[in-house]
């Protein structure tokens, strides 16, 4: 057997996790990644993996009552209402929980992985076909409240939109759409949402009007929304998105990260932040929910109109170290003199690594702005350019 083929043989499927952790020696990481550059199967189970991990990463911890586990067992084991109990019998079950593992912590443990392995799931079978309608694929559409219609057809409980059909809601109704096996999305009153694209490896809304709350489990880039003045481009998140009659649209980031796009102007908007897009000016400069209302303010009037040198001097005195994100955006949309002076605020906030200058950063040098963002602490580089490409091309 040639070395090509035994290397397809011997699938190294069992250390994959161990490969994404940096956990395997040496040379037997070096043997994985060699076997990873040639091997189709094993590089797309690692790359579910490694999207199942990020994701994983983006859940947020919560801190338990100290009560609940006390509540919770006794309930369990079957001591009927739950009511209060006196410090003797509390420290008993507190120390008998070390020892029992009870259905709920089981379930409470396996949930995350049963989670991860529906993820890695869906990006393995990611390319199986969508339902099919007499006009071509379709995806699902629940009625939540009120009366929810394909075009001018009300639906029952469920509908089928296919590829060119308008769902609409007034302002009593609710739907729900599931986008194919990546995702859902809810529709909300006063909306219109068409279906444009419904394949494997692109799905594709247009919201013309209203508010829609996403939730895609999907690998990045599958999933996409026009607006009237942006394109929202889904990086394995959660959102709200919303479409004002005059065509300006509100991006919301709950979890992982949301790109809008319009006419090569690029916004990266991780989760706590928001955006803003516009007809005409397209995406504006992110910002976290939290800014105060004063750089919210000068970052409005500054997106609308970019000459505004009041306004862009407002957002620098205005940043906290939190706004790193939004001021290195202004990197891109800036030049000379304004670009000089949000590098100076910015390294003021974060300072750059040490390879990054002044100068290279005012030419547009690419390895020195991707070289920041990372400091940013926001998100993974690599990761990006694996799903995506480059980061935006920074303007001279």
């Amino acid at each position: 057997m040639t070395e090509s083929k035994q290397m397809f043989w011997n699938h190294v499927s069992k250390k994959l996790s161990a490969y994404l952790h940096d956990e395997l020696p040496p040379e037997g990481a070096n043997s994985v990644g060699q076997h990873l550059s040639g091997c189709q199967q094993c590089r797309a189970e690692f790359e579910a993996i490694k999207f199942s991990a990020q994701m994983m990463a983006q859940l947020a911890r919560e801190q338990a009552p100290k009560s609940l586990w006390t509540e919770l067992e006794l309930a369990i084991n079957g001591k009927g209402t739950i009511r209060r109990r006196n410090e003797e019998d509390a420290k008993t079950v507190q120390k008998s929980k070390i020892f029992i593992w009870s259905p709920l912590k089981i379930c409470l443990i396996c949930t995350p992985i049963v989670v991860l392995v529906g993820l890695a799931f869906v990006y393995l079978n990611r390319n199986l076909p969508l339902k099919q309608t007499d006009t071509g694929p379709s995806w699902e559409v629940t009625r939540l409240e009120g009366s929810p219609a394909i075009g001018k057809q009300k639906i029952g409980q469920k509908g089928q939109l296919a590829m060119g059909q308008t769902l609409v809601t007034d302002n009593v109704s609710r739907a729900q759409i599931s986008v194919g096996q990546i995702g859902e999305v809810k529709i909300e009153p006063n909306s219109r949402v068409q279906l444009v694209e419904a394949r494997g490896d692109e799905h594709r809304l247009a919201l013309t009007r209203g508010k829609m709350e996403a939730f895609i489990w999907a690998p990045p880039r599958q999933f996409f929304v026009d607006t009237p003045s942006a394109v929202a481009v889904d990086l394995g998140c959660s959102y709200t998105l919303e479409v004002g009659d005059d065509g300006a649209g509100l991006l919301q980031v709950t979890m992982g990260w949301v790109a809008f796009e319009w006419k090569g102007i690029e916004s990266f908007v991780p989760a706590g932040a928001i955006c803003v897009t516009r007809p005409g000016p397209g995406p504006g400069t992110p910002y976290f929910s939290d800014a105060s209302t004063e750089l919210r303010i000068a970052l409005t009037r500054f997106d609308v109109a970019k000459t505004d040198a009041m306004a862009l001097d407002g957002v620098l005195a205005n940043a906290r170290e939190k706004d790193a994100l939004t001021l290195w955006h202004l990197l891109a949309r800036t030049t000379g003199e304004q670009r000089g002076k949000v590098f100076d605020r910015l390294a003021e906030l974060l300072p750059p690594p040490s390879h990054v200058t002044r100068e290279g950063v005012l030419s547009g040098d690419r390895t020195m702005l991707d070289a920041w963002w990372d400091k940013l602490g926001l998100g993974d580089t690599e990761w990006w350019r694996m799903w995506k490409g480059p980061l935006p091309t920074q303007a001279k």
